[in-house]
């Protein structure tokens, strides 16, 4: 009896530790319903036995795992006294899984422990008896948890117990039956998962170019997986404007950006997804700007171009103009307005893919030169002070000039040949400074007092003589002067004249005759109202 109850205690023991063990190392729990043949041996005298059972499984590491069972059947004894027996023998078994398939789905079973035979109602003491089981068994499991078993074993009891046999006893069995596994699945198999790639993970392609990238996919064990087996397989850029692709990895650069290219399949109902960053630089620009310099007189303008293009020489649009100095030289859009004396920079800039580039030019400005006229015999009658038609046509020029610039002014003087007095050219001279003067405001009409203040004038005689041709060629003439001929009045036309000049800034009515200097690049009053 003792021994019954050790064989017990071992059978529990094999069968609790690992089960405490399998709480946090195992990963399968399975139970399972058999049915049974058992060839018992001859020398027990007892029919062979068919029964049913149950099992329970656990996995401890990998493929190594422990099992129970318990068996019942009934048997009945072939000698004297007949006695009808139940056979329950319970079994405790190391066993070892080895897959026989890629799948693992099917798998052999080699198992070897402790099995306590139970003879129940036996006559004889021996009761229970302690016996070495094996166990070789095939496993075939579906995708889930259920599978099926297919076992043969065998039991060996080396010492019976107060029983009519020398030495051992034997018993053979062959089972079939169901298994369920209530933790993981039926067979170990390892889950299927699978790998997009797009190579490589980022990129910089021109503008205008394309570029293949390279879509690959793998399973876990990095075998590949065929592009036209996935489904769904496609391929979108963050930004089309920037990058297009197709569905085999092809990106062609639309224009300057950063887009991310992203592809897409399904395998076994599982997605994944791969991306990789497309750059596309920006093409190389340049900024013009012609004339690099230019000069131009005050109140008059110059004209400047700019263009801004890139390599495939699209213009990138208007650009930015400014002057170092707006005072001296204004510009707008191009056109340069000079406004002072002096020298500006007109500078063009331009931003464009995400760059900024600037041109200069210089102008300077120049004073423009003062305005003259002069009053000579087409507008004065000869040895008259009277302004003719013509001479009116002038002064309006003249009234419309200081009309347009406040701060003009002028200066009148009279002057005459060397031919007669001296006292009576100056008195002719002044008579033509003060008929100019008048008439200058009778043209004037309204604006008269506006520009009144701003004239002054004078007369010189015959001190400034232009022309020296006539009957004498003495310098000064003789006191008496020699009769004035047809052909030497027309000869003198020139010195018979009154001049009205714009006084620049700091000027007064001059006291002495204009030197040549003076009187080199003088522009006509009419430049002024241009």
């Amino acid at each position: 009896m003792k021994k019954n109850l050790v064989g017990m205690s071992l059978l529990a023991a094999v069968m609790v530790a690992p089960t405490l063990q399998a709480q946090t190392l195992g990963e399968r729990i399975e139970i399972g319903a058999f049915g049974q043949f058992t060839k018992l041996d001859k020398e027990l005298n007892m029919d062979n036995v068919f029964g049913v059972g149950g099992r329970l499984g656990m996995s401890v590491y990998k493929w190594l795992g422990v099992e129970g069972d318990i068996q019942i059947g009934k048997t009945k004894a072939t000698r004297d006294p007949f006695e009808s027996i139940t056979y329950r023998p319970l079994r405790g078994l190391a066993t070892l899984t080895i897959p026989m398939t890629s799948s693992k789905k099917t798998s052999l079973i080699l198992g070897s422990g402790y099995a306590l035979q139970v003879f129940d109602g036996r006559s004889t003491p021996n009761e229970y008896e302690d016996s070495f089981t094996g166990l070789v068994g095939l496993k075939f499991c579906g995708s889930g948890k259920w599978g099926l078993r297919l076992d043969g074993l065998a039991d060996y009891n080396p010492s019976p117990n107060e029983q009519a046999l020398d030495g051992t006893s034997v018993q053979m069995g062959v089972r079939a039956g169901v298994s369920y596994a209530l933790r993981g699945a039926c067979a170990k198999t390892e889950q299927f998962d699978w790998a997009l790639k797009l190579d490589p993970a980022s990129a910089t392609v021109n503008r205008g170019s394309d570029r293949q990238f390279a879509l690959s996919a793998a399973d876990l064990k990095a075998r590949p997986i065929e592009l036209r087996t996935i489904q769904s397989l496609a391929c979108t850029s963050s930004d089309a404007s920037v990058a297009t692709v197709d569905n085999t990895g092809k990106v062609t650069a639309v224009k300057a950006g950063t887009a991310t290219i992203t592809c897409k399949g399904i395998v076994k109902k599982i997605e994944r997804m791969a991306s990789s960053t497309v750059t596309v630089p920006p093409p190389s620009w340049t900024l013009s700007l012609d004339p690099r310099s230019g000069s131009e007189q005050v109140g008059r303008t110059l004209s400047f171009t700019s263009k801004a293009v890139d390599a495939d020489n699209v213009d990138l649009g208007a650009v930015t103009w400014s002057s170092s100095n707006a005072s001296i030289a204004s510009v707008n859009n191009g056109t340069v307005t000079c406004n002072a004396p002096g020298t500006a920079t007109i500078t063009v800039s331009k931003t464009a893919y995400g760059s900024s580039k600037t041109e200069s030019a210089s102008v300077e400005c120049k004073a423009r030169p003062a305005a003259r006229v002069a009053f000579d015999t087409t507008l004065f009658s000869f040895d008259r002070a009277v302004v003719l038609k013509a001479g009116n046509d002038t002064l309006k020029v003249i009234v419309e000039a200081m009309k347009r610039n406040p701060s003009l002014r002028i200066s009148i003087e009279g002057h005459t040949d060397w031919y007669g007095s001296e006292a009576y050219n100056n008195k002719l001279a002044k008579s033509r400074a003060e008929a100019v003067h008048k008439q200058l405001l009778n043209v004037a009409g309204a604006d008269a007092n506006s520009i009144k203040d701003r004239i002054v004038w004078s007369s010189f005689g015959e001190q400034c003589i232009l022309v020296r041709s006539g009957d004498s060629e003495q310098e000064p003439p003789p006191a008496n002067r020699p009769r004035v001929s047809a052909a030497n009045r027309q000869a003198q036309a020139a010195n018979r004249r009154v001049e009205i000049w714009q006084l620049l800034d700091g000027q007064g009515a001059p006291t002495s005759c204009r030197s040549d200097n003076e009187r080199a690049g003088r522009t006509s009053f009419g430049d002024l109202n241009k």
